[in-house]
């Protein structure tokens, strides 16, 4: 495949990564979107390569579930040159989309917000409205991400009317959730239960478990904010049922975490035990111990604290405070040594 220039020259990546991806044979994208979509699509072996644009897609899905992420956009930018010069404007959107995600995560928000406003355009212009509902969202919560409130919600507003003329319950829960987000930030906390209330309704008819578990998520947070203890725990109760469906640990453990704070600043320890014993199997089986591991034995600590069983609270916290030590965890060691000193 003819490399026209290298993705770090186009993208502005570092000089490492750029010189990494270019001897990866990485493909250029146009300066902007209608030089990109201007360009004629080839016409031989469009079969042969479409099944290798195919592969490379799949091959970033698989280095990104291996938390490889740089590899990752290589391949997915070799898919989205391969898919764009077939003239196939909808999976190019795709790949773009994928891109912008994996650059956001690794905190390079001009390279995404560059990615996803490609994904946004192609997307518009292959009348793909749920292609660009998802490439709002994520170009709102670049935006989010890097404290630009009002532009990321903007584009969550802009994403949900869109969302609605489809129809789709799951576009729709994820804009009312990215929303709701927002205003949790922003301190609307009443706003923010409505449109995470909405969200969770959407999701549920979708059978969109992780968007479920994550919008009851920070409903129970809102909830919790708001005073509103019973509620919370109905909202963290479908959270953990939901991350329990999408087979999602670390769904589970935050909502085990929500319920757990909840019950013993209640002092009811039998509910407490139950929630504790579902977050020990989640966590306490890492090996080498893990930061999860740590924390279960803090909440372990405090629960015994609570039962009034100092000696079992003490082992309790030894265990976390070395695993916090091992980790070169500063602030949960300084956690670890003041409930310690507290006993």
């Amino acid at each position: 495949m003819h490399v026209r220039q290298s993705w770090g020259h186009r993208w502005g990546l570092g000089l490492g990564l750029g010189l990494l991806l270019s001897g990866l044979g990485m493909p250029g994208f146009a300066a902007n979107l209608e030089e990109q979509l201007d360009i004629r699509p080839f016409n031989a072996t469009q079969g042969q390569s479409r099944d290798v644009a195919d592969g490379w897609m799949q091959l970033g899905s698989q280095q990104a579930a291996a938390d490889d992420l740089v590899q990752a956009i290589a391949s997915w930018a070799e898919a989205a040159e391969i898919y764009r010069l077939l003239g196939d404007g909808q999976s190019a959107g795709r790949a773009y989309g994928s891109i912008g995600a994996a650059l956001a995560t690794l905190g390079r928000y001009p390279e995404a917000e560059r990615a996803l406003t490609l994904r946004i355009g192609t997307a518009s212009d292959n009348d793909d409205p749920l292609g660009q509902v998802y490439g709002l969202n994520n170009l709102g919560n670049v935006y989010v991400n890097q404290g630009r409130l009002l532009e990321g919600q903007a584009r969550f507003e802009e994403a949900l009317q869109i969302a609605r003329t489809t129809g789709d319950y799951q576009a729709i829960g994820l804009s009312l959730g990215n929303l709701g987000q927002v205003a949790t930030q922003r301190g609307d906390l009443e706003v923010a239960a409505r449109l995470l209330e909405a969200a969770t309704n959407y999701r549920i008819l979708a059978s969109d478990y992780l968007g479920e578990a994550h919008s009851s998520n920070s409903l129970g947070d809102v909830y919790v904010a708001l005073g509103r203890n019973s509620n919370a725990v109905g909202a963290y109760r479908v959270a953990l049922r939901a991350g329990v469906e999408a087979d999602n640990a670390p769904l589970q453990i935050r909502a085990l975490d929500g319920l757990l704070g909840i019950y013993l600043k209640q002092d009811d320890l039998v509910q407490a035990k139950a929630y504790l014993d579902q977050r020990a199997t989640l966590t306490l089986g890492a090996m080498p111990p893990d930061l999860q591991s740590a924390l279960t034995y803090r909440w372990l600590g405090d629960y015994y604290q609570k039962a009034q069983e100092p000696e079992l609270a003490r082992q309790a916290y030894n265990q976390g405070l070395d695993i916090a030590r091992e980790l070169q965890q500063k602030s949960l060691e300084a956690e670890f040594m003041n409930r310690l000193l507290a006993l």
